[in-house]
């Protein structure tokens, strides 16, 4: 493509990112930020803090450090919001890393970047939960972040030749440990990726066969440390549906189907999947493309994890967070499936009618038009078209007053709140968790939030 066309394309996928910047201003903590911004805030050490959090909640090690500098503590709501954005700008800027190690052409990966990027964003289940609230952006988010981040060193040590080549193996190492201590999908995944290149390892030189081995073993061990956690057994008491198998594996395989359909019958990922496709011959790797039924049924397992860990553990699959998580890595695969399937069979050749730069870069074009009318883009217009986000900031601010007033009032819940912010709220329960939690973040932190 020209580079008058990739300019333009770098600027409507920029505008269609806008809005996901803008209201990450109008964001603002709910449920689980005030405990955590409570017990953030306590008087004791920090290892204590996060020592607590593994033995009576979670196994959740790095996401627990993370929470555990909530930005509640500071008195400043925009430190809260900042992390939102900061979540956000953070993520074509990993993907575009990765891709460069991918793929030869670098304005191919920067659109490419930018696009998954937005899809993600404008499809993901519940972006309240994925980016505007802190304590799931930590929880699984940022795991995204800190995996595509292994990858890369690993694939930087891989490359490299020279004395730098362990210093990238040594951060490769450090942030597979870290990547699996945010939630428990990642830590039954990456184990799984690592124990499955090391069981197939015909194309595996000896030296990369040891090193395989030896990420099996370090991410195994770190699972267990999540997974074993006397935190996690002490939470997983609160759910008395938990471990029933055949319920768990049927109502997984419904969820597999339902967001598989969502996403790949969608018409953006339609339009962007055929382009991709019949231009196959034209992207060049710099890596080897697995076959695409590995890919395929690399992204059925991931998929599937995302709902049926959930369904196992609690009994139910809650508020789709593991799925956003999952939802990155299918969004990742889903490409290099279609290359991979392309090239097989030959598909480029019998889509010559959608090679042409014009066409590319219209169909492009109108995928990218379409999600900022679509999904979450759609939410968000109506929020602001309705005028929510400033009407939800005035009755935050309204009701902390009123918290701080009258301590052991009851909480009522906000009278408005927009759709693109859908969140747990308080009841007007003061046996209810979240008005418990407000309350004591609120009365024993004497903290209140600008």
């Amino acid at each position: 493509m020209n580079h008058k066309r990739s300019i333009l394309l770098f600027f409507l996928l920029a505008i269609a990112l806008l809005p996901y910047l803008i209201i990450c201003f109008y964001a603002a903590p709910y449920a689980d930020d005030f405990c955590f911004g409570w017990t953030a805030s306590a008087n004791i050490p920090f290892s204590q803090k996060i020592l607590n959090q593994y033995l009576h909640w979670n196994g959740r090690y790095s996401a627990d450090v993370l929470v555990n500098f909530h930005p509640l503590v500071t008195g400043q709501i925009i430190f809260y919001q900042f992390a939102a954005f900061l979540s956000i700008i953070a993520t074509p800027f990993v993907l575009l890393f990765l891709l460069r190690l991918l793929v030869v052409d670098f304005s191919f990966s920067v659109i490419a970047s930018l696009l998954g990027s937005l899809f993600y964003l404008c499809y993901m289940p519940t972006i309240t939960e994925g980016i505007y609230w802190f304590i799931g952006s930590c929880n699984y988010h940022l795991g995204n972040l800190f995996l595509l981040l292994h990858f890369i060193f690993l694939m930087k040590s891989l490359a490299t030749k020279d004395p730098s080549k362990y210093a990238f193996l040594f951060s490769a190492f450090l942030l597979v440990i870290i990547s699996i201590g945010f939630n428990e999908v990642g830590a039954f995944l990456i184990p799984l990726f690592y124990f499955s290149v090391m069981v197939w390892r015909g194309r595996l030189k000896a030296e990369k066969q040891k090193l395989i081995t030896a990420l099996f073993i370090i991410s195994f061990v770190a699972s267990a440390f999540v997974f074993f956690s006397p935190g996690n057994f002490t939470r997983s008491n609160e759910f008395t549906e938990r471990y029933n198998l055949l319920y768990s594996l049927f109502y997984a395989s419904a969820q597999t189907i339902r967001f598989w359909g969502t996403w790949i019958l969608n018409l953006p990922l339609i339009l962007l999947s055929l382009l991709l496709v019949a231009n196959a011959e034209k992207i060049k790797l710099r890596v080897f493309l697995f076959d695409y039924r590995i890919l395929l049924a690399a992204i059925v397992v991931v998929v599937f994890a995302g709902s049926f860990l959930p369904y196992f553990a609690t009994g139910m699959l809650g508020q789709h967070r593991t799925i956003n998580y999952v939802f990155f890595f299918f969004l990742l695969l889903w490409p290099f499936f279609l290359l991979s399937l392309s090239q097989k069979y030959l598909l480029y050749e019998k889509l010559n009618w959608l090679k042409g730069e014009f066409r590319i870069f219209s169909l492009t074009a109108l995928s990218i038009c379409w999600m900022t009318i679509s999904g979450n883009g759609k939410l968000i217009i109506n929020d602001w078209k309705n005028d929510r986000f400033r009407k939800y900031e005035a009755a935050f601010f309204e009701r902390q007053e009123t918290i701080l007033q009258n301590p052991n009032g009851v909480i009522q819940p906000l009278a408005v709140i927009p759709r693109t912010f859908r969140i747990v709220d308080a009841k007007a329960d003061t046996t209810w968790w979240v008005d418990k939690c407000m309350r004591q973040f609120y009365t024993e932190t004497k903290i209140k939030l600008k």
